[in-house]
């Protein structure tokens, strides 16, 4: 089965890397979007899988939009694939690219659809306090996500589990799955099942705005939104004027007897050990890690030390 893949970040390796192991697999070339400029001294970055295809010699494509790209679509005419293989390329395909290879387009989405559709299905599961999810390979075609299944594989969502461990764990699920797929396909056993969109969610790109604590939400929507959004925009909140993000926080049940007395507003310091307690809308945060503005992330309990943070203090 001759091939040409397309990706951009680091979600996309595992997948690569099991096609270049698969014998019966050839990749013609790898296409993915161009160098992008990044961290303050505005240097060119390279996408994670551009870097790969270099490593393994592979013919390589960059584009910075493949639909009107028309050099590039030449190029893929000529490779001649039998299939195109999208997994987090950021790109939407034309028409004229789906209808180019005789068995189309497969794209590999780390959701269970027809839920979370979109650039960022991990995030939004855990924002949204999701227990399971799972990848998807479907067939792609000009709707957003919305193709027919081809395989679904589930895995369970941990209660303090990050959207960089999912990350990482569907990642490798999705390579697994891809070759099944593809296998199916090779062997004309594939079942290509339309979606229901009457079951259909959507799973937008993230917006820094989003990553701002509203300490009135319950303790749990606020430890979903610390873990949901890593590494970006991540979730923040303000102390003395100053930004301090939170990068690691436990959901603490309510328990009356334990609740400060008056009116404690949500935000507030309660406790200082090891961790910083903070109330919540229904009960208690504890916080174990977290960056002051313009500086790493540390312990809690280094920060503590650091600092004249107090009981009583109040994050707004």
């Amino acid at each position: 089965m001759n091939l040409i893949f397309l990706g951009t970040p680091e979600f996309a390796i595992p997948s690569l890397e099991e096609l270049l192991q698969t014998p019966w697999v050839k990749v013609l070339a790898v296409c993915t979007q161009t160098d992008k400029e990044a961290g303050r001294g505005k240097e060119l970055k390279e996408p994670p899988i551009k870097k790969l295809a270099l490593k393994k010699n592979i013919t390589l494509l960059q584009t910075e939009k493949i639909s009107k790209d028309l050099s590039v679509i030449q190029k893929i005419k000529d490779l001649n694939p039998d299939i195109l293989i999208t997994c987090a390329f950021g790109q939407i395909l034309s028409e004229e690219l789906l209808n180019l290879a005789p068995l189309g387009a497969i794209n590999v989405h780390a959701s269970l659809l027809p839920k979370y559709r979109g650039a960022a299905p991990i995030n939004w599961a855990i924002l949204n306090g999701e227990t399971e999810t799972g990848i998807t390979i479907m067939q792609t075609e000009l709707g957003l996500d919305s193709g027919p299944i081809i395989l679904q594989e589930k895995c369970k969502i941990d209660e303090n589990e990050t959207s960089i461990e999912l990350f990482q764990k569907l990642s490798l699920l999705g390579a697994r799955t891809l070759i099944c797929a593809l296998e199916e396909i090779k062997n004309k056993k594939a079942k290509f099942i339309p979606q229901d969109t009457s079951l259909a969610t959507k799973a937008p790109s993230l917006k820094k705005e989003l990553g701002l604590i509203n300490w009135n939400k319950t303790s749990k929507e606020i430890h979903n939104k610390i873990r949901g959004l890593q590494p970006w925009p991540s979730a923040f909140t303000h102390l003395n004027r100053k930004i301090i993000k939170i990068w690691d926080s436990r959901d603490i049940a309510c328990n009356v007897s334990l609740m400060p007395k008056g009116n404690t507003p949500p935000g507030t310091i309660v406790e200082i050990s090891d961790y910083v307690k903070v109330k919540t809308g229904d009960g208690f945060l504890n916080i174990y890690k977290l960056q002051p503005e313009n500086k790493k992330i540390i312990n809690v309990k280094d920060w503590i030390n650091g600092t004249r943070v107090k009981t009583g203090d109040k994050f707004e």
